[in-house]
């Protein structure tokens, strides 16, 4: 399934290392500031973690994302 929905990206230099589905802005922040707060101060912590409302091919059993479909 194709989808538009908000993403948690954690990515190192231009490589996407993880990154989860949300159905709002709000819900995907809400987890980015509990990472956060749970991880401390870090270096570069707004560079690496970010939320953006992306086009994705969602497995629909796993809810997992398969692939982006853009940028």
């Amino acid at each position: 399934m194709i989808e538009l929905t908000f993403v948690l990206l954690l990515t190192m230099g231009s490589e996407r290392v993880e990154y989860t589905p949300y159905q709002s802005l709000s819900q995907c922040l809400s987890v980015r500031r509990k990472i956060k707060r749970n991880t401390g101060p870090t270096h570069n912590f707004d560079q690496k973690w970010s939320c953006k409302e992306l086009t994705v091919k969602i497995d629909e059993d796993t809810g997992s994302i398969l692939q982006f479909i853009e940028e």
